[in-house]
Parts: structure tokens; C-alpha cells; sequence
């Protein structure tokens, strides 16, 4: 595991995405709990719940622009289903349109967005699933 996180370590505290250090690397989403921020990628982080709400903004719409102008057929993206529609972690919505769900022990989730077309594998009990684009 790697080591903890420090101030120091961060850079654009409070600004936009938190990139880690001189890396070409950011904080994922961020959880705030307890008056802990935690991120799924490097565990605590020294971030207050107003700073990660910022990077956490920031992040949200720097996935869909990615989304949007950069995702290739092949490539994939993590989202949440919420039974009817594919969301950000934030609940910003990512479908345009009906989205179309098949199976019972693993639902397969097929979305569009400006024209691209999604699939991706939802697991039983479970709302968060990776999507590759297909066409």
C-alpha cells in the first residue's frame, strides 16, 4: 500500500481537481465522513468536505467532457444506475435517452450519449458498473 497522503503532497487544494504532486495523477471521487476525506485510490487525504466538494465538481464535469470529446469506441468510464438512468458519482445524469437493461443476476446496462453507445455489466445488488463504448 502506498504511503499516506500529506498536505504537501497536493496540489490545487480548494481550486479544482487535486492532482497528486508533480504526477499526472488526481484524487478520485472523495468521500467525506466523520470529518475524515477519504478517496477509494489513496485512502485518507488531508481535504476538508469543502475542498472536496470542489474537486469533486470539477472532476464531475471533466469525466463528461472527457466523455464527450475524447472516449474512443473500446474505452470505458465508471457510472451508477439508479434503475433508470446512468449517473456520476455526484448524480449528474450521463444517458441521453431510454436506457435498456437486460438480465437478472447481472443486468447489462446499454446507454447513448451524443451519439456513442455504451454497455456495461450491472452486478446483482449492486448500482456502480464500468461501460465500455461500443460504437
Amino acid at each position: 500500500m502506498n504511503k499516506q497522503l500529506k498536505a504537501e503532497d497536493l496540489q490545487y487544494i480548494g481550486e479544482s481537481i487535486i492532482t497528486i504532486g508533480s504526477t499526472n495523477c488526481c484524487l478520485g471521487d472523495l468521500l467525506h465522513f466523520e470529518g475524515k476525506t477519504f478517496c477509494p485510490n489513496n485512502g485518507l487525504v488531508p481535504v476538508t468536505k469543502e475542498q472536496a466538494d470542489t474537486h469533486n465538481r470539477a472532476l464531475d464535469q471533466a469525466k463528461l467532457e472527457g466523455l464527450d470529446k475524447n472516449c474512443e469506441v473500446g474505452m470505458c468510464g465508471t457510472f451508477y444506475f439508479d434503475g433508470k438512468n446512468v449517473k456520476t458519482f455526484l448524480g449528474t445524469q450521463v444517458n441521453e435517452g431510454h436506457v435498456v437493461s437486460s438480465g437478472e443476476k447481472r443486468k447489462t446496462i446499454y446507454f447513448n450519449r451524443k451519439g456513442k453507445k455504451f454497455k456495461g455489466i450491472l452486478r446483482k445488488d449492486g448500482d456502480y458498473f464500468t461501460a465500455v463504448r461500443t460504437a
